[in-house]
């Protein structure tokens, strides 16, 4: 695991606050703090908005065609 793939994110029950280092394919699913036991949501990866509009553009074209 290089370190690019690697999330770390801090324990949002405050008696424990550790931070936790949990792997990029975690992304979007539950993981337990081994520290308090809290389930936690790794955020899932972020949807950049210009490649969204770039996608509908691509799909109009095509439409039109």
């Amino acid at each position: 695991m290089t370190r690019a793939d690697v999330i770390r994110i801090m324990c949002p029950n405050l008696g424990c606050q550790r931070v936790l280092a949990v792997p990029g394919s975690a992304r979007g699913k539950l993981v337990r703090c081994r520290g308090c036991g809290s389930n936690i949501r790794i955020p899932a990866p972020r949807i950049d908005s210009g490649s969204i509009a770039s996608a509908a553009e691509k799909t109009k074209g095509r439409e039109a065609a």
